[in-house]
């Protein structure tokens, strides 16, 4: 039984792969755009709450870039 709950995502951790998904791979510029206008405190505190990974990833992106 103690082994399936870590194996278990929290709730906050799905929020934070969905959103890092959403964010870095999925949305176009004008999905963000019609994000914010539709519910700004949220992604205001998303992005806030993310921002070093999508720094990250945006960085990992950038080298693969270059590199390949």
């Amino acid at each position: 039984m103690e082994d399936e709950k870590n194996l278990m995502m929290s709730d906050k951790e799905i929020e934070k792969q969905n959103f890092l998904c959403w964010y870095s791979m999925y949305a176009t510029e004008s999905d963000i755009k019609k994000a914010n206008t539709i519910n700004k405190p949220a992604m205001d505190r998303l992005i806030n709450e993310y921002s070093n990974d999508i720094e990250r990833m945006h960085i990992s992106r950038s080298l693969h870039e270059e590199l390949f």
